[in-house]
């Protein structure tokens, strides 16, 4: 027996419709889904630009960091807890003597470093200490920072650093050591120049008593022999006093008008008993009669003794000295020319230094002076030598 035909169409079509009502939810859904899809690809890619342009950004800070670090006038070294080098700028690695990227861990560094920086690591204050190096030695400057790591977000901790900043001090220490120096020097010259003004007053006294003595007509040829060394020995000594003097700005200048020929004479008349004594014969050719100058005879008499002082010391026995005297323009050229060793070619620029010995003979004033001495006359001075070849000092003074 069928079912009446209304009995099967109610279920059907309540079927059906719950189907389309389902079908109907989940194409809602799906649309729903679909939006949501959209959205969180919207805010992916959002994201993604964000973190690329961060990246980007992270980038561009750490390499205008490390630009900064590169470009430091001092070092930066920062290490960890474990000895391990995080970073080394290029100043750092200059200082130290070793490329930036030479070591990854401390004990990779010589052991003169290590030591230096793990003292640096202990200390908290700002210290100098000198690092010797085959060429050179440095000051360094040092200071030590604690960089205390901050945990990170999983609760982790990483190791404690440490920044070491180095500066180079070297310049600065120099100069104080120069200063130093000099302070040390301008007490010994005014001490010199006190010793050298008690000294000028007996050694005056002492050079009129043997001009006395050679005067008087009982002296026979060994008294007058040993009043030549004493006399010879005076005033060497006199020199050395008066250069003193004049270095240290104690003398006196008193400029006149000046027969050069005159001031020639008498300073060869002063010296001629320190060549007798040192055995180098003098020569002298005078060219010029009535050239007059603007000097201090007193200054220029030093010059002609310090030079022939210099040439007696540095010619051998049985050499000589050639003083000569010539006019040419408006000039007025007075040589001392020796035969004794020469001055190497190296040291010529040296030879008015104060102090400077090319040889193994004592430092002295002498030349230093008579530089100074020409340069107070507005005169000039000159040397020529070659090692072996003797030397030859040429004064020229303007005429009046």
């Amino acid at each position: 027996m069928n079912p009446p035909p209304g009995a099967v169409k109610g279920p059907l079509a309540e079927a059906f419709k719950a189907f389309m009502a389902t079908a109907d939810r989940m194409e809602a859904s799906y649309s729903q889904l679909q939006g949501e899809v959209a959205r969180l690809r919207r805010e992916l890619e959002e994201r993604n630009a964000a973190l690329t342009q961060s990246l980007a950004e992270n980038k561009h800070i750490r390499t205008a960091l490390k630009r900064i670090l590169d470009a430091l006038p001092c070092g930066v070294i920062v290490l960890d807890a474990n000895d391990g080098i995080v970073l080394v700028n290029p100043e750092a690695g200059r200082l130290l003597g070793a490329p930036a990227d030479a070591a990854s861990l401390l004990k990779q560094f010589p052991a003169h470093i290590q030591a230096l920086l793990k003292t640096a690591i202990a200390r908290d204050d700002e210290h100098e200490v000198t690092l010797d190096s085959e060429k050179t030695a440095r000051w360094l400057s040092i200071r030590r920072t604690a960089l205390h790591i901050e945990p990170s977000p999983d609760g982790a901790i990483g190791p404690d650093q440490f920044i070491l900043i180095l500066r180079d001090v070297t310049a600065r220490k120099e100069a104080e050591q120069q200063r130093e120096t000099s302070r040390n020097m301008l007490a010994l010259g005014e001490m010199a120049a006190v010793l050298a003004h008690e000294i000028r007053n007996p050694l005056g006294s002492m050079e009129l008593w043997t001009s006395v003595l050679e005067r008087k007509a009982a002296v026979g040829e060994e008294e007058k022999y040993c009043v030549e060394h004493l006399q010879a020995g005076i005033r060497s000594l006199s020199a050395t006093v008066n250069n003193v003097l004049q270095f240290h700005g104690h003398g006196s200048a008193n400029h006149v008008r000046l027969q050069l020929r005159t001031v020639l004479q008498n300073g060869i008349a002063f010296i001629r008993p320190l060549a007798e004594q040192a055995g180098v014969k003098l020569e002298i050719n005078m060219e010029i009669d009535n050239v007059v100058i603007d000097g201090d005879p007193n200054g220029l008499q030093q010059v002609i003794l310090n030079l022939a002082i210099n040439a007696f010391r540095h010619t051998p026995t049985g050499g000589s000295l050639t003083i000569s005297a010539r006019q040419h323009g408006k000039l007025a050229i007075v040589d001392f020319a020796d035969t004794g060793e020469g001055i190497p070619e190296q040291d010529l620029a040296k030879v008015f230094d104060p102090g400077f010995s090319g040889s193994k003979q004592r430092p002295g004033l002498g030349l230093t002076i008579c530089k100074r001495i020409m340069e107070q006359h507005r005169s000039t001075i000159r040397v020529q030598s070659r090692a072996c070849n003797g030397t030859r000092f040429s004064l020229e003074f303007p005429v009046l």
